[in-house]
């Protein structure tokens, strides 16, 4: 036989199926990523489909050179068909497997259920290797002609039972499949049927081989490699991937948990030991996550790693414990002293949350936190965040209908027992969820910035007052507007402040800004730029809380404040006989250099003599008014600053 005997068509099919398959071999294992349950069974496909290439080659170069009888070119050749069908025929179902794990329908949690799954094709499998002794499968007559057996209809059928599974299954998921494995998928089925196509038409074009090879090499390409989704640092899978997992795994109303651990002093420790060393230790923990635990690792943040598994909450508890015992041996961070700092949250979907963004801000709030060691998060500290990000929707939702209100709390002048002045104080109500506290929703808004424009509604709403000319003509002076220091980071703050007393028509000497820190002026540029053109603007300050003996009332030295707030709790009745006055005098020193000295939340008319005694000269609190709304309020300063007595409510 010479060699152009050989290039029949199927052979030249069989061989550009094996280099296709060669191909997708070493580019696979050349840029492998990291692995999730449907890329074994891919493996699985491709050295099945490969094995399955090489054997009906070598049997088609045997062919020739079969004699009649039993001998070894012939047992060779019955090896290589045997092993053909072996191989060939576990395709269909380890397709349908791929399909499956690739949906996430949650249909094969366990070993358990995908034995039983590829049940049927195992079943087959022993038939064909029992084949060479009961010929069920094939046969060769004379022992020179390929013959059918009666159980070779068995084996397609099967075959075309799984692929019509994977079609459905498919199709009944199509919504929660990521765009580019629909693509991969639908090219497999179309590679799949036109190859069984032309060769139901061409019999003697053995084409099949060579379509599912090129079906392969799509799957490796659109699926499998995945490259753009994971993090160039880690290894791990990108907060992009953990979103779109989670989106799909919802979708599918699956239960399941989501880790999420923070590293809780990252940028502490990447100052101290350097980018380098802290993105090896981040890859060291990412890799160790992916060998001791049953599911996907991601890297969502610099700080923070994602985790999704089909665990209950008690072994993700108990492996958040091996976790920490790991952490706190040092086994990440070989060259610090400093042990790094972690929490783990675990979250069960969706009964716990149904909000994939929601799951990759988890641990958020630990980012950057001055606490050591290890912490757990459970149930409740999830529905805490919950509320958190409920309370954020709330605030956008406020914003965008105007919906905050301004209430003032009156401030007694001891002097002229008038009410001379008062605190504006941000209130919130929603339809669905009642008044909010802004102990909840202020530190909320510091956090995610929002609180720029909300300190610029209060403002506004504090200038239309004054524009009103009521406030003036009760006797009123001054109104407080507080500030947090978060707000004087914003570049255009002087400029929008500048802005509404423009738009209202009123002079910034009604407008007193309360401060809690006043330290930071002085440190940061931008702060104190900003305050010193308030200042020139015409608002005065306060400083509200500047404790007792503390730093900020050094530094208030520094700058040009009138007025110092300070809680009545500072009055208690102190244990040490030499600070039983220490309150007093220091307020008495306060008055003697001309500050207004407020005592705020003032409840009894103790607590009002005792005030008065340490030397405040204003007073704040419950014991002569609660916080009002605008009508109320100045209902109130008319009735109290025209009495001839004051009558407290």
């Amino acid at each position: 036989m010479n060699s152009m005997e050989m290039l029949t068509p199927d052979f030249c099919f069989y061989i550009c199926s094996i280099a296709v398959l060669l191909y997708c071999l070493v580019y696979y294992y050349s840029n492998k990523t990291p692995q999730r349950d449907h890329s074994c069974v891919f493996e699985c496909l491709l050295f099945c489909l490969l094995l399955s290439s090489f054997s009906i080659t070598a049997a088609s170069v045997l062919k020739p050179f079969n004699l009649p009888g039993k001998n070894f070119p012939h047992l060779v050749q019955e090896f290589f068909q045997t092993s053909y069908f072996a191989f060939h025929s576990i395709l269909a179902s380890l397709f349908a497997l791929y399909v499956v794990l690739i949906n996430n329908s949650g249909k094969m949690r366990t070993l358990k259920k995908i034995v039983l799954f590829l049940s049927p094709a195992l079943l087959v499998e022993l038939f064909i290797l029992t084949n060479p002794l009961t010929g069920l499968i094939f046969f060769y007559q004379d022992d020179i002609l390929y013959t059918r057996g009666p159980l070779e209809l068995l084996i397609y059928a099967l075959e075309i039972g799984y692929f019509i599974f994977a079609i459905r299954e498919i199709w009944i998921y199509r919504f929660i499949l990521v765009k580019s494995n629909m693509v991969a998928l639908s090219f497999v089925i179309a590679c799949i049927l036109g190859g069984s196509f032309v060769q139901l038409i061409f019999p003697w074009l053995q084409v099949e081989l060579f379509g599912e090879s090129l079906a392969l090499l799509g799957i490796m390409l659109l699926i499998e490699m995945e490259g753009s989704r994971t993090d160039v640092i880690t290894g791990g899978y990108n907060s992009h991937i953990f979103i779109v997992d989670n989106e799909r795994l919802i979708r599918t109303q699956r239960q399941y948990r989501v880790m999420v651990i923070t590293l809780r002093n990252y940028k502490m420790l990447l100052r101290m030991i350097g980018h380098e060393e802290m993105e090896k230790a981040t890859r060291s923990i990412v890799l160790w996550l992916n060998k001791n635990i049953q599911g996907t690792v991601y890297s969502i943040g610099q700080d923070k790693i994602g985790i999704i598994t089909m665990e209950s909450r008690e072994a993700c508890a108990a492996f958040a414990d091996c976790f920490k015992e790991i952490v706190q041996s040092s086994a990440f961070l070989e060259t610090s002293s400093v042990p790094m700092s972690t929490s783990v949250d675990i979250v069960s979907v969706p009964d716990e949350m149904q909000s994939s963004e929601l799951l990759a801000e988890l641990g958020d709030d630990d980012c950057n936190s001055f606490q050591s060691g290890f912490a757990l998060h459970h149930a409740e500290d999830v529905e805490k965040f919950k509320r958190q990000t409920e309370i954020e929707r709330i605030l956008h939702w406020a914003i965008r209908q105007k919906a905050f209100e301004v209430y003032y709390q009156p401030i007694w002048n001891a002097k002229t027992e008038m009410f001379d002045s008062a605190e504006a104080l941000l209130r919130l109500s929603n339809p669905n969820y009642g008044s909010i506290s802004p102990t909840e929703f202020i530190p909320v808004a510091e956090r995610n910035g929002m609180i720029h424009e909300m300190g610029c509604i209060v403002l506004d709403q504090v200038c239309r007052l004054w524009r009103s000319a009521q406030p003036q003509k009760f006797g009123l002076h001054k109104i407080d507007v507080n500030l947090c220091i978060s707000q004087f980071y914003a570049d255009d703050m002087a400029e929008n402040f500048e802005r509404i007393l423009e738009k209202n028509e009123v002079s910034a000497e009604r407008i007193n800004l309360e401060v809690q820190s006043a330290f930071l002026f002085r440190e940061k540029e931008k702060l104190q730029r900003h305050y010193e053109r308030l200042c020139r603007q015409g608002f005065s300050f306060s400083l509200d809380d500047s404790g007792v003996g503390g730093v900020n009332m050094v530094q208030m030295l520094y700058q040009d404040f009138k007025t110092f707030k300070l809680d009545a709790a500072i009055l208690k009745k102190r244990t040490r006989k030499d600070m039983k006055n220490f309150s007093s005098e220091w307020m008495q020193l306060m008055r003697k250099f001309q500050f207004d000295v407020v005592l705020k939340r003032v409840e009894s008319h103790e607590q009002l003599e005792r005030a008065l005694e340490a030397g405040a000269n204003k007073i704040q609190g419950f014991y002569f008014s609660k916080p009002l709304n605008e009508e109320a309020f100045l209902e109130f300063i008319r009735s109290q600053n025209n009495m001839d007595a004051l009558q407290p409510l």
